[in-house]
């Protein structure tokens, strides 16, 4: 339908025409009359500059990937546990619910996706011999509901079939309720026996890895400043939401939307028709993860297929899908689904097995409508209403105003537990005594309207204390933020070029409060001298940042491997997954105690002299040196190396302001949380500055394709200045 170069084209959309050009970033600015044809040229965009992106993620919502790419084991147990999660189907009841504007506008979008892949589809469709179905407003909220599992949702997941496992494997109750402060559970001898016996057929902790045996006694920031604190008088908003940036094209995709006198610099994740951050005239927001308690597991007691409540045996529901595999033969999966969810694995023996149950399971219906007028409103206290009630993404939403407001708003659905569970183990799923009771209402979420010190911070910290109600129960570490809160506390003439250099600060906050555990430990060795003086900066060139991760690592692998979970565990842990970056502050509570059940019955200082002692056996090399790695195209790889780019230095660390991890993802893939993007919002007028870890464009021949990479790693702004472009 279009083949967007430099010059304006104009298209007839769906009540007149509309105008689609490149500004001199190549960011797509689209100028329409109505938002139904805006959102008609947002389809023809995203169709256009992200086509594949788009396909991809839909074909993972539908568990179908195996069917149209090279077919793997990896492939296939990724479609398989997206089929447990039944997306389409929920989508699509959800979708049958959109009315009035937003269904015209949904509607609209995916008619220029449908129009702009049958007259122009991007050329891998060729390579894979592929044909996409039609697009529809189902298809969105599907890739809105997979946002909501691949955040929070999934890593809670992760984490708490860890816990189980930690229980099956002799960890005591007493130290799980070291390392999760927030854990009432007081479980009987009758639960841990129940417990120990459920059975774990897809641990996240591989069978093949030991565990020690033991006595029978387990991330993104943004924040805001009002004009009381800005040389302008007016608030900044800044935002850098750190997923994987070890890929192209970019997870996020720049759109300017303009209709009428209203505009909308938009970032989009390809699929949706509404900007996940961004600003318009009068608003800017950015989101984090909201660490919500959004799911849990239950046991089930199964026998014949049937699971128990009370004295009577119910039969599941059985849903049986088919997974079709490129060149080889199709997959049959079945799950089993009770009122709680889905159980983990077929009950092919009876006992006790796993039911996951999410909180985003019936919920999204109102995500589209509430976030459009969202991010549509004049003012933050408007904003916030409508973001309260978007009910399956549990996000932490930071915003400000044109007007002078700033505020904070949580969104999600929070489970309202049994007296005395806040699920970190699973729930007896036999008796409904423990059922969910309902979900807290909007009014109860976590929310900040113009704060007393002129600013706030979100980077996904504890934030309980802004409700009467339990919502966080594993939230992340509190470095982050306190870092963040201290360099705007500092000065009172915050300005854009202050949020720029925050952005990219390294300053190690974790490894401060670390340090001073270890300072007085160290020896009198070059080695410990040279840890003794760093600087606390994860700074490229910086050996001292190389040794302190070595000996904070080595103090972990030493408290909750050789003490605790085993050493292969924890190297596991660390190693080949994302949960220590996510959930360090728990395992560094356990640090900070003098005495603990993780100490093996020494002292502290006895098990961190040890620790210390091997981790400065290192060689240190320079910082950065370690954190160098490829960006490669998602769809070519290794196929095609001259798409990739690189390579690229990861900045910081995970204590740091511009956060920095990098891990093996499952599958064995090279991984990061680190800045996707970051931008920064002046409204005192139009201005929003940002960076991008990639370009506007997925092709790999475009001058577009990794346009902004170099001035994402050299801390470079691009300025879109509406008004004016």
């Amino acid at each position: 339908m279009i083949k967007l170069e430099d010059a304006e084209i104009r298209v007839p959309a769906i009540k007149g025409d509309i105008t689609i050009r490149r500004n001199d970033y190549g960011v797509p600015i689209i100028t329409a009359k109505s938002f139904v044809d805006a959102l008609y040229g947002l389809g023809l965009v995203q169709a256009h500059d992200r086509g594949m992106q788009m396909e991809l993620t839909r074909l993972a919502t539908q568990g179908r990937l195996s069917e149209h790419l090279p077919a793997s084991e990896n492939l296939v147990a990724m479609d398989i546990a997206m089929r447990r999660y039944d997306l389409p189907r929920s989508a699509q009841r959800h979708s049958d619910q959109l009315e009035g504007e937003m269904r015209q506008e949904a509607l609209a979008f995916c008619r220029g996706v449908n129009d702009q892949f049958k007259e122009n589809p991007p050329q891998e469709f060729g390579l894979i011999d592929y044909q996409p179905e039609p697009w529809t407003p189902a298809d969105c909220l599907a890739i809105a509901k997979l946002i909501a599992i691949v955040d929070m949702d999934e890593t809670q997941g992760w984490i708490k079939k860890v816990i189980v496992q930690m229980v099956q494997s002799g960890i005591s109750v007493e130290m799980l309720k070291e390392l999760f402060v927030y854990m009432t559970e007081d479980p009987g001898p009758e639960y841990l026996a129940i417990l120990r016996q459920v059975k774990m057929p897809a641990p996240y902790v591989p069978a093949s890895v030991k565990w020690a045996a033991m006595p029978r006694l387990r991330t993104s920031s943004h924040w805001m400043v009002s004009g009381q604190r800005t040389v302008t008088g007016k608030p900044i908003l800044a935002g850098s939401p750190e997923l994987d940036s070890a890929r192209l094209p970019a997870i996020w995709q720049e759109v300017v939307l303009r209709v009428g006198g209203f505009y909308c610099v938009g970032v989009f994740v390809p699929g949706l028709p509404t900007p996940a951050l961004g600003r318009t005239n009068s608003l800017s927001w950015s989101a984090t993860y909201a660490c919500m308690d959004a799911m849990d597991y239950f046991i089930e007691e199964v026998k014949a297929g049937m699971y128990r409540r009370r004295d009577r045996w119910i039969p599941f529901t059985l849903r049986e899908e088919v997974i079709k595999v490129k060149g080889g033969e199709p997959r049959i999966v079945r799950f089993y689904e009770n009122e709680h969810g889905v159980l983990d694995a077929e009950p092919e023996e009876d006992g006790y097995y796993l039911c996951l149950a999410m909180s985003m399971r019936d919920a999204g219906a109102q995500v589209l409508p509430e976030f459009t007028q969202a991010y549509r409103s004049r003012t933050v206290a408007e904003a916030m209403e409508h973001l309260a009630r978007v009910d399956c993404i549990a996000f932490n939403w930071g915003l400000a105003d044109s007007a002078g407001n700033i505020g904070y708003q949580m969104s999600g659905r929070c489970p309202i537990r049994p007296e005395g569970w806040r699920g970190f183990l699973p729930l007896p799923g036999w008796d409904g005594e423990h059922d969910w009771q309902g979900f807290y209402g909007p009014e109860k979420h976590p929310r900040l309207l113009n704060p007393v010190a002129g600013y706030f911070m979100t980077s996904n910290q504890d934030l309980n204390y802004l409700t009467d109600v339990h919502i966080q129960s594993m939230p992340a570490s509190e470095d982050r933020a306190a870092r963040i809160a201290e360099l705007l506390a500092a000065r009172a003439d915050h300005s854009v070029e202050t949020a720029m250099k925050m952005q990219y600060d390294v300053y190690g906050k974790h490894a401060e409060w670390f340090m001073g555990l270890i300072r007085p430990l160290l020896p009198e060795t070059e080695k410990g001298r040279l840890l003794k003086d760093w600087d606390l900066r994860y700074s490229s060139e910086s050996l001292g940042a190389s040794l302190f991760e070595s000996v904070y690592l080595e103090v972990v692998k030493t408290v909750f491997g050789d003490y605790g979970m085993g050493r292969e565990v924890m190297a596991f842990i660390l190693e080949n997954s994302e949960l220590f970056n996510m959930y360090y502050g728990q395992f560094d509570q356990v640090l900070q105690r003098t005495d603990s059940f993780w100490f093996g019955g020494k002292s502290r200082e006895e098990v961190f002299r040890e620790a210390i002692a091997r981790g400065l056996q290192t060689e240190p090399i320079p910082f950065g040196a370690s954190r160098k790695l490829m960006m490669k195209n998602i769809v070519y790889g290794e196929l095609a190396p001259q798409y990739n780019y690189g390579p690229i230095e990861i900045i910081g660390c995970r204590g740091t302001v511009s956060q920095g991890a990098i891990f093996k993802a499952p599958g064995g893939r090279i991984a990061t949380f680190s800045p996707t993007i970051r931008f920064v919002a002046d409204l005192s007028g139009d201005d929003y500055y940002s960076c991008l870890a990639g370009g506007p464009c997925e092709q790999p021949t475009s001058k577009w394709y990794t346009s902004g990479v170099e001035d994402w790693v050299a801390g470079r702004y691009k300025l879109i200045r509406v008004a004016t472009q």
